[in-house]
């Protein structure tokens, strides 16, 4: 669906709420919040100086933007909205660190904590712990007495130039080196206490709103930024994976990629950068593609990750002009290259002819560039994997939930009219009668619900006792060695330990257990479902709505979210400096005892994230069909009064236009397709 359809689902819900019962409204009104917030977010990640900055600003169409020399002290995650649900189009809030922060960020978080509970991580802890009373340094210095009172605050600016954004993200001098320090600059003022930046754009030139996020770096010395990318990747819907082409798939991009091998694959995109800077142009380019395919073939398997390629600085040149390092020959000869890219720059060229006045040669030449850049392709294979993938999603869901209400409106307005023109004298059941069927029903969803959720805890409890055993037996062989040689104690370069068969292992675990709760779900679905409806059939004078099957999409379409797979392996990192405050014999030991803490730890949050999101469907199935039950009895009865006929034919012609505007929405052809789904 597209984002014109996305308002109307709106409009049509915010209609269906003005004349919705009590219950009903509640549901429809989370329907409203989810389509009002339905906000997909893409993060660029990837090593430092890999020109992540630069192409965003190119992605985004924000030319010069974002400051592309980001010194590596910086720690600052940059959200850019685009389209905010707020509504806000212009300026900036900057969210400051906290004590309690500064704290958690020195201590390396809870799990850390659990991990080491004596001093075998001082080494990297006494690192982190320099580096962050550098910044708290360094930031006294700036910010003198207002130092204290900002810790915990944000500011917000209701305009933003680079200039200001400088002064939040971009390191600047060390006010402490004299020779260096500028008095006089402000660059970098608050950067030191920074924790968050977000930016507020109009919608742009993407289809629907997003956020596009620049993050720190993945192999720089401050050891903090590292944790807070791989924090901020649960965050995200979609990952641009920015790699160099001078180093395309170093070490560093690897582990990078190992971090984030438990994502659906159809979430990533490779772009690789800088090629521009290749000395033998398209056909250097097309070895390098080839080699990222090929090792990413041999680190994830049959990965299937798209790998784009271009230049941030074309893309540079195409929005600001500026000519520096730009060679023209090049940018012709890259098109020239990719018959593509190349047909979509001479389509170009003839709309911008048919447009007034004459086009001027830098006009081509800088379009030219914009698509050789291959900005426009990263923004078009982006922007439609979204569509196809949870934003979809999310849409159809809405339209079924929305339609199903519409349908049952429609099915009881009807019903009223056939009654009053034939003149029939109701003898439907009393209002005290529905409070009692509809508080039995409600005894039942929550008396099936404890069931369901009993069951459902100790299939997920099994889960945790197999997947323990598992990751024990794995680690142990992987740690020991399959011929009892530890490659911990192998000499020469640093150790790799493959723990890949074990996240596969863990991803398939969790699968299996979801899927056996979901199909226990849908039977004790279908048992509510049957009896709800018997109970009501049993009522004086019911009759059959169309729509009075339970919806269950959310709960068929489950699928676990296992990003948790994605966590790190901090022993991989501490080996060497382990070894050095332990003896050789105990290494082996203790590392196993590490990683196999590590990986429980993954196991418990996959366990715990499929729980709350199977709660959190069940209960969405259960109050959608809740809802509809109370809006058919309440609807039982005619009014009896002189102007019913009135209301009634009221009723239904606004159903009516809310059913066909619906069927509008989605096109009937889809929503037949859709319709055909939910009953299956």
């Amino acid at each position: 669906m597209s984002e014109s359809d996305r308002r109307e689902l709106i409009r049509i819900a915010n209609d269906m709420n003005e004349v919705s019962n009590d219950e009903t409204r509640q549901f429809i009104s989370r329907i409203v919040d989810d389509l009002s917030n339905l906000k997909p977010s893409i993060a660029f990640v990837g090593q430092i100086k890999a020109g992540k900055s630069r192409l965003i600003n190119g992605f985004t169409g924000q030319a010069e933007f974002l400051p592309s020399d980001v010194n590596p002290w910086t720690t600052v995650i940059t959200d850019m909205h685009f389209g905010h649900p707020s509504g806000r189009k212009a300026g900036a809030e900057f969210h400051f660190f906290d004590n309690r922060q500064w704290q958690a960020l020195i201590a390396e978080g809870e799990e850390l904590r659990n991990m080491f509970p004596d001093d075998e991580d001082s080494y990297k802890r006494e690192m982190i712990e320099e580096q962050v009373e550098a910044m708290k340094t360094r930031a006294r210095l700036r910010l003198g007495d207002s130092y204290e009172q900002l810790l915990g605050q944000q500011h917000d600016l209701e305009e933003l130039t680079s200039d200001d954004l400088a002064r939040y993200v971009c390191a600047g001098d060390d006010p402490s080196d004299e020779e260096e320090h500028d008095p006089g600059s402000d660059r970098g003022l608050y950067s030191d206490i920074t924790r968050k930046a977000e930016v507020y754009f109009d919608i742009g030139h993407f289809p629907y709103p997003l956020t596009v996020t620049d993050t720190p770096g993945v192999n720089d010395p401050l050891l903090i930024r590292e944790e807070i990318s791989r924090q901020y990747l649960k965050e995200s819907d979609f990952f641009v994976v920015v790699l160099s082409a001078h180093q395309a798939l170093s070490r560093a991009d690897l582990k990078l990629f190992r971090l984030m091998q438990a994502l659906e694959l159809g979430q990533i995109v490779v772009f690789v950068n800088r090629v521009d800077e290749l000395g033998g142009g398209a056909e250097d380019a097309g070895k390098v593609r080839a080699d990222v395919l090929d090792g990413l073939e041999k680190a994830l398997g049959n990965s299937n990750i798209d790998v784009l390629m271009g230049s941030a600085q074309w893309a540079h040149y195409a929005l600001t002009g500026d000519e520096t390092g730009i060679n023209h020959d090049a940018v012709l000869a890259w098109l020239r290259a990719h018959p593509e890219q190349m047909k979509q720059y001479l389509d170009g060229v003839e709309e911008i002819k048919q447009g007034p006045g004459p086009i001027s040669r830098e006009a081509v030449l800088r379009f030219a560039a914009m698509i050789a850049s291959g900005l426009p392709d990263l923004r078009r294979h982006v922007t439609t994997a979204l569509t196809d993938g949870p934003r979809s999603e999310q849409l159809r869901m809405a339209w079924q939930h929305l339609n199903s209400f519409a349908q049952g409106e429609l099915e009881r307005s009807t019903a009223r009219l056939r009654v009053l023109e034939s003149e029939e004298d109701s003898t439907a059941q009393n209002a005290d009668e529905n409070d009692k069927t509809l508080a039995s029903l409600r005894e039942l969803v929550a008396d099936k619900t404890n069931e369901i959720t009993k069951d459902m805890d100790d299939v997920l409890a099994n889960l945790r006792g197999v997947m323990d055993d598992t990751v024990s037996e794995a680690v142990s062989n992987v740690v020991r060695g399959p011929d009892g040689q530890s490659p911990l104690l192998a000499k020469g370069g640093a150790t790799e330990l493959n723990f890949t068969p074990l996240r596969e292992r863990m991803r398939e675990l969790v699968q299996g257990a979801t899927q056996v709760v979901r199909q226990r779900m849908l039977s004790e679905l279908y048992a509510i479902d049957m009896q709800s409806n018997a109970a009501l059939r049993s009522l004086p004078g019911w009759q059959e709505p169309a729509d009075n099957r339970m919806n269950t999409s959310a709960v068929r379409w489950f699928r676990p979210d296992t990003t948790a797979l994605t966590r790190g392996i901090t022993v991989e990192l501490r080996v060497n400096w382990l070894s050095r405050l332990i003896s050789r014999n105990s290494v082996v030991s203790r590392a196993e005892k590490m990683i196999v803490q590590e990986f429980e730890m993954i196991g418990d949050d996959l366990v715990d994230t499929a729980r709350g999101d199977l709660m959190e469907r069940l209960n969405t199935v259960l109050d959608h069909f809740l809802a509809l039950l109370a809006g058919h009895l309440e609807n039982r009865t005619g009014s009896g009064e002189t102007c019913a006929r009135t209301e009634a034919q009221a009723d239904f012609d606004r159903a009516r236009r809310i059913a066909d505007e619906l069927g509008s929405a989605f096109g009937s052809e889809h929503a037949e397709d859709i319709q055909a789904e939910a009953a299956e």
